[in-house]
């Protein structure tokens, strides 16, 4: 495998009158092509943040993102010349689908963004009809509206929607929790079908482990904008060293699992020093040696972590 997308340092700093966030704080990701890396973390750990500057809605404010090692900004913008490489499938399938629009016009949308020559090549009735049956949609389907459809069949017109373009590079911020879980089921097992017969790469991003687990090759962990932990799937649930994630997974925890005990967030204990580990005030292993920021090191092989112990 070989590297399709490469974060290097990357920051995304929001300002609010005379404060400034650190929505994302020197994040550091490569994405191997053909692989499916997970991103987890709680709501507001910056996870969005990151796939919005994958797929060209934010501008990092330092750091480089690049693509087959071409950078994909510069000065601030994002670049065009990439003929529908990346796309995205939101979260919440009616609000992200314009309900003006049928089925037909919302799936032949993003073409309409491309160079003409390159629409033509990538366009064709016979490709439309293909495409929606693939994802589970029938022809008659095309002429309807969003509102039309359950949860379910909206959001696999957003992933034919994505589909039309021949991306090589998929953004799925959180694709199945607006779903009832059956439904979960048939999207997540569709996705990885596409993902073999498409030889797809994709960034996954969710709260739901379980689904990380189903779903990823590699994981990474956030917390409060810094990635803590990253590492293979087998190393990450096997072998997890950050305190954060090992919360993470206690919530995986089988009710036949007797042996186990569910981890919790210790008592929160504001740190003095500026220079404090991300997790210090909810970290049930704290120390004193935690008033400084630990370093992400290797652990093993293709596993790093930024904690001190």
């Amino acid at each position: 495998m070989s590297a399709l997308i490469e974060m290097k340092d990357v920051e995304k700093i929001y300002q609010k009158g005379r404060h400034s966030v650190h929505a994302v704080s020197d994040a550091a990701i490569t994405i191997e092509k053909g692989e499916i890396i997970g991103l987890v973390g709680e709501s507001g750990s910056g996870k969005s943040t990151i796939g919005k500057m994958l797929i060209g809605l934010e501008a990092p404010t330092n750091g480089f993102i690049t693509y087959q090692g071409a950078n994909l900004w510069n000065k601030t913008k994002f670049k065009r010349s990439l003929p529908g490489e990346i796309q995205t499938v939101f979260q919440d399938p009616q609000s992200s689908l314009d309900p003006r629009m049928t089925v037909k016009e919302i799936i032949l949308e993003p073409l309409y963004a491309l160079p003409s020559k390159v629409r033509k090549e990538k366009g064709g009735l016979d490709k439309l009809m293909a495409l929606i049956n693939r994802v589970g949609l029938k022809a008659e389907h095309l002429e309807r509206y969003p509102h039309e459809f359950s949860g379910g069949q909206r959001q696999r017109i957003a992933i034919a929607r994505a589909l039309i373009t021949d991306p090589s590079f998929i953004v799925l911020d959180e694709p199945t929790s607006a779903l009832d879980v059956s439904v979960q089921a048939q999207v997540l097992n569709l996705l990885k079908e596409l993902r073999q017969e498409r030889n797809l790469t994709y960034l996954f991003i969710s709260h739901n482990m379980s689904v990380i687990r189903y779903m990823c090759d590699k994981i990474a962990v956030m917390y409060k904008g810094k990635i803590v932990e990253m590492g293979t799937a087998k190393c990450i649930f096997e072998n997890a060293q950050h305190p954060y994630t090992k919360i993470l997974l206690s919530s995986l925890l089988s009710i036949q699992d007797t042996t186990s005990q569910k981890l919790l967030f210790a008592a929160p204990e504001k740190s003095e020093s500026k220079n404090a580990c991300v997790f210090f005030e909810r970290c049930p292993s704290r120390t004193s040696l935690c008033e400084e920021s630990p370093s992400f090191e290797q652990r093993e092989e293709h596993h790093h972590c930024a904690c001190h112990y």
